[in-house]
This record gives C-alpha cells, structure tokens and sequence, in this order.
C-alpha cells in the first residue's frame, strides 16, 4: 500500500471538499492507503457512508487544532502540536506515510516541512514546485515560494531535483532545464542568474539550455524552468492574473449581442474540453522538494478535484521514489567533492 496523510481541515471548503477528494482517490487508486488527520468525530461521521472497501484503507488519526493563515508559521508549528498541519508532518517524519498533503495555511505547511520533516542529506533549500499548464502541455515550475533570497548554487540543486520529477513521475526522458532571466543573451541578467548560468553550464547530469524570459515560460520552452521564489512567484501570480483577465473579456464578448451569444453556444464545448487539458485541478498542488518525504501543498480553496488529484500525484511520486533518487543524486555529488578536496 501506499500511504499518505491528508490534512482533512485545511482549505476553504474543509472538510467535506477534503473528505469527498478523498474517497474519489481511493476509488480510483485500489493500492493507496490515507491517513486522514483531524478531529476524530468529524471524520467518522463524513465516512460513515463509505463502502467497507474504502473504510478499510483509512486510518483516522486525531489531531484537534487548526493553524490559521494569520498565525505565525514558525510559531504556529512549534506550540501547537496537535494542529492537523503539525501532526500530519510527523506522520512523514515517523515514515509512516512517503507524503502530506495539506490545504491549510501555506506558511505552516512550509514550515512544518522545513522542521519536522526534514532536508535530505545535502540538500541547502527545498523549493516549492508545480506543474504549469504552457502551450505545449506542463512544465514544472521551481521555486514558486519557498527561497526568496537565493544563491547560485541552491538554484542548481532546484534544476537537478526537478530533472529527476520530470524524467521518473512525467516519463519525461532528458528533461531541458532554463533559468528565468531578462534576456537570453549570457552578458544580460543580475549577478545571481549570472553566476547561476555559469554554474548550470557545468551539470552533465541536466540537460540545461540557458535561458528563458518570463514571456516565453507559458509557451512551454523549457520542460524545468528554475527562478528564485520571488521571481517565479511574480511570474505564476501575474498568469493566474492574465488568465482571469482574459477569461473575463472573452465571456463579456460572448454575451454582448445575440451573435456572440450564439457563437459562444458552437465554441463552449471545445473551449471547455480545450481548457480541461490545461486545468491546474489535474496536478493537485505544488510539492516541496528535498525533504525526507513529499509535503504537498493545494490551493487554500482546492476543490475536491484537486484533493483527488494531488492525492494521485502523490502516490506517483511515492512509488517512483522520488526522496531515494534526489538523495542518491546528492550523496553522490558529496561524495565527489569530498574526493577532491
């Protein structure tokens, strides 16, 4: 079996939305097993309904407290132990689940891993990493929050660690990596993407291809693009943006005349489907990467879609071993440059 927690009172729409994604995972996943973390009764009466197959793949295990989304994270994870974010953290640490997945408080659920889970051996930042829907599929995109203020090397360590998801859970075989920066061109960019490039250029292991502006990160360049958190963070903030914008024009068009109204009946359907592909609910959430387990964070207000899917993206990851390939890749990079000093 594979198990992974999930914290049942995280997000908006808790817990019904988490409980309801909950049980479509397991009905479309007969191998994984979840440990739901939350206050007991409350779950026990959301599954009361649950068919005895999926009953007997749950685990429920207690956890009364909540970290709200005004608390200090560091804080919030140290003193409250029994949150549903702080327990479900342990449940990794313990190695009883390879992953938590939370839709709580982002700050807590960063923290906790960054505490209680832990870095792998090696490792200086995990960053927080998702798939992005681009014009030629997804691209993971690294770090999206987790290392504002970052260093040449931790953005090589970003590059290898998202080469590994993409070639093992995306089957994507020599994944191309890029750098966000100003300008393609070598002479352009800050002393941190400079020194970066640099430093990228000399990894066998990636397949780096230097690199890429922030305009050309939706068009799909680039199979991992690697930014510091501040940077990447703007760029994912301003699509999400972009596309309400664009969403929002296209629908005040489609309603302005009997003739737009009717074309909109002939495109809704394609459009619908076209804009399926690309809906963020099929990755579930954005992971956090080189820690001793996967820490899975959804949207604060994922839907139940989102809990099913980043559950089964979870379980991917898992099986994959994902935390055993970055490990090896970093134990034996150690090893060599302690041979050579």
């Amino acid at each position: 079996m594979t198990n992974i927690a999930l914290d049942i009172m995280g997000g908006d729409f808790a817990p019904d939305c988490n409980i309801q994604g909950a049980y479509d995972a397991l009905n479309a996943d007969k191998d994984i097993r979840l440990l739901l973390v939350g206050p007991a009764a409350v779950i026990k009466d959301k599954t009361s309904d649950w068919p005895e197959e999926l009953k007997s793949r749950i685990e429920i295990v207690e956890a009364d407290e909540i970290i709200e989304c005004d608390e200090s994270p560091v804080s919030a994870v140290r003193h409250k132990k029994n949150s549903t974010i702080t327990v479900g953290a342990n449940i990794v640490k313990e190695g009883r689940a390879g992953a938590f997945i939370s839709a709580g408080s982002s700050g807590a659920v960063l923290a906790a891993g960054q505490l209680i889970v832990g870095r792998l051996p090696g490792v200086k930042r995990p960053p927080l990493a998702s798939m992005i829907p681009t014009a030629k599929g997804f691209s993971l995109f690294l770090d999206l929050g987790a290392n504002v203020d970052a260093k040449a090397e931790w953005l090589c360590q970003f590059a290898r660690m998202g080469s590994i998801y993409m070639e093992k859970v995306q089957h994507k075989a020599r994944p191309s990596v890029k750098l966000v920066n100003l300008g393609v061109e070598e002479e352009k960019g800050n002393a941190l993407t400079k020194e970066a490039n640099a430093m990228l250029s000399q990894i066998p292991e990636i397949n780096y291809e230097g690199f890429i502006e922030s305009r050309d990160v939706i068009m799909g360049e680039a199979d991992v693009i690697v930014a510091d958190a501040f940077t990447g963070n703007a760029i994912l903030k301003t699509m999400e943006g972009t596309l309400g914008f664009v969403m929002q024009v296209l629908k005040s068009v489609l309603k302005s005349g009997l003739l737009t109204k009717l074309a909109a009946l002939m495109i809704m359907k394609p459009l619908k489907l076209k804009l399926k592909e690309f809906s963020a609910s099929e990755q579930g959430g954005a992971m956090l990467l080189g820690l001793n387990g996967l820490v899975m964070k959804c949207h604060g207000n994922a839907s139940r879609k989102d809990i099913a899917n980043g559950i089964l993206k979870s379980a991917g990851f898992i099986r994959e071993d994902v935390c055993g390939l970055i490990r090896e890749a970093f134990a034996k990079e150690n090893s060599q440059n302690n041979t050579v000093e």
